[in-house]
């Protein structure tokens, strides 16, 4: 009785920080029109892609970070993926990071861009299932500075009203993990920064070293 009185427990635990997770899933963008320093767009699908661009290209913040770009591609390639984006604003304003593989890599990878840039404000796109944990991430790698969440919203996983059967526990548990990744970094001693190769502006770099960005993943 007492086992299953436990099991009961934590089942009901484990019930109820889902639901409290599928809260935290943004439903639509709730500051649309704020201006910030900075604008990470995380790499995965191009309507996060296009929708960066129409932030920037409106004059709401004064440099861009693609994190997360992979390899093979030229300069143009990204050129074309940002239609909304005057070539000049492309040239002066938009920074390609291409050391980011994964979530902890992309916070890391805009920490060090953003630091590098002084910024206090941080616009954050990415799509909203994603959202929770990549905010967790963020806020290990960058205390101080502020995070505005700008969420998009893939038709493919949204167009039935909820998130996949298989896509919403796994992020579930991801998000766990960044959580106690968190509670970890606050409870160490502070570690000597390392420093992060810079991200490259889409300006001087070469044709031939600029990379594609990842298809959609849920």
């Amino acid at each position: 009785m007492r086992s299953l009185r436990l099991v009961f427990l934590i089942l009901a635990f484990l019930a109820g920080a889902y639901a409290w997770f599928l809260g935290r899933i943004p439903t639509a963008v709730s500051d649309p029109e704020r201006r910030t320093d900075g604008i990470v767009v995380l790499t995965g699908g191009a309507l996060r892609l296009d929708e960066a661009a129409q932030i920037m290209a409106a004059g709401r913040a004064r440099r861009l970070l693609i994190s997360g770009v992979s390899t093979d591609s030229k300069p143009e390639d990204i050129r074309e993926r940002l239609p909304a984006l005057p070539d000049d604003l492309f040239r002066c304003c938009v920074d390609l990071g291409y050391q980011a593989r994964n979530t902890i890599g992309n916070a890391e990878e805009a920490a060090a861009w953003a630091r590098s840039h002084g910024m206090a404000t941080l616009r954050v796109v990415t799509a909203a299932y994603h959202m929770p944990r990549t905010l967790v991430e963020l806020d290990r790698a960058l205390p101080g500075v502020e995070l505005v969440p700008h969420p998009v919203f893939p038709e493919r996983v949204f167009e039935s009203g909820s998130l996949p059967p298989v896509t919403a526990p796994l992020e579930f548990a991801k998000f766990v993990a960044a959580l106690l990744r968190r509670r970890l970094s606050e409870a160490s001693p502070p570690q000597p920064e390392r420093t992060a190769p810079p991200a490259e502006s889409a300006a001087p770099a070469p044709a031939d070293t600029l990379p594609p960005l990842r298809p959609e993943t849920p």
